[in-house]
């Protein structure tokens, strides 16, 4: 059975942009069938990464889907042929321009709600009709309307935290007053952590794996070590495709299969 994932994070900065990205293509690698959605619309990245001839041709955005204008039908982007994946790829954009994004951060109460609406019956389309197997969220950081609805909507929510004493403090906030509020399933997944708090080769990093558990008190999906040269990298690109041996994307493999055992909440 498909479901939907909804990578979020309590501010921005802490890498979750990049994961839905590269843990979406690495799905669709994997012979999964996978759509991206951009849900990000106060500071949309996506169209970048996939900003070649796919952004010059878009007629239809997410932002489009959610305002009632277009089907998501119109919206997704098939990039299965130009990524070369044994699982059909969609990217649906949201609209980069300063007017679009002034347009969904203005949104009144009943336009939310239209908007929630929306995502709910996607969910349907998404996984059934179109027959994806993973249908994930690149969501707004923190708790405002657009995050809320990609976490009311979703199966299972990636929370994506830095060791951060500031992101600590905000995701376990965010846990609290939304995903306990709604009662919804998530999992943690620590990004940039920092190298002396990562185990060496052969070490065991159970350590630092119960502590973020009792910290969080959610399963850990992963800890990911800060690389130098993943902040340094081209984000117009996606970084697991054009290095597929780097730690980074073994680790984001890794968390690909465990994602699969991840059962959302009945």
């Amino acid at each position: 059975m498909g479901r939907v994932v909804s990578v979020h994070s309590s501010r921005g900065g802490t890498g979750k942009s990049l994961i839905s990205v590269n843990l979406a293509v690495i799905c669709a690698k994997r012979g999964r069938n996978v759509s991206l959605l951009d849900l990000d619309f106060r500071a949309p990245t996506l169209s970048t990464v996939f900003r070649e001839r796919e952004y010059r041709f878009v007629e239809h955005w997410t932002n489009d889907f959610l305002s009632g204008r277009c089907p998501i039908e119109k919206v997704m982007i098939d990039l299965t042929e130009k990524y070369d994946t044994k699982g059909r790829f969609l990217v649906g954009l949201a609209n980069p321009s300063l007017d679009a994004i002034r347009e969904m951060i203005t949104v009144d109460r009943e336009r939310e709600m239209e908007a929630l609406r929306r995502l709910l019956a996607l969910k349907r389309v998404l996984l059934d009709e179109m027959e994806m197997d993973y249908a994930i969220y690149d969501t707004s950081p923190g708790i405002q309307y657009s995050s809320v609805n990609a976490v009311a909507s979703s199966d299972v929510s990636v929370v994506v935290t830095t060791l951060d004493t500031l992101d600590a403090e905000g995701v376990r906030y965010m846990l609290s007053e939304l995903y306990d509020a709604f009662g919804k399933k998530s999992v943690i997944l620590v990004n940039k952590a920092f190298p002396e708090a990562h185990p060496r080769p052969g070490e065991k990093k159970e350590g630092l794996l119960q502590q973020m558990e009792a910290t969080f008190h959610r399963p850990v999906l992963g800890i990911i070590p800060c690389y130098c040269d993943i902040l340094q990298a081209d984000r117009t690109t996606i970084f697991a495709l054009e290095n597929p041996n780097h730690p980074f994307t073994r680790a984001l493999r890794d968390i690909a299969e465990r994602l699969e055992l991840v059962s959302p909440p009945p």
